[in-house]
């Protein structure tokens, strides 16, 4: 979901039963996103490991318990 500020977050949070978890600066997610979806509609892509998936967190600065790539 897309807020203008953590201040919204809260407040629709609190109309809600959920626990707030994480939020994302749009740039951040921008950085993410284009390291995420880079080749996805190649021929050749190939689904990210999990190692490859934490490398991406930590080059955009998410880092921390909540965002920890566990093996399936």
């Amino acid at each position: 979901m897309a807020f203008r500020s953590e201040a919204d977050v809260v407040a629709w949070v609190g109309t809600q039963d959920l626990d707030i978890g994480a939020t994302v600066p749009f740039e951040t997610l921008g950085k993410l996103s284009r390291r995420w979806y880079a080749g996805r509609l190649s021929d050749h892509w190939r689904p990210f490991s999990a190692r490859k998936k934490q490398d991406f967190f930590r080059e955009v600065g998410l880092q921390g318990p909540f965002w920890e790539v566990h093996q399936a």
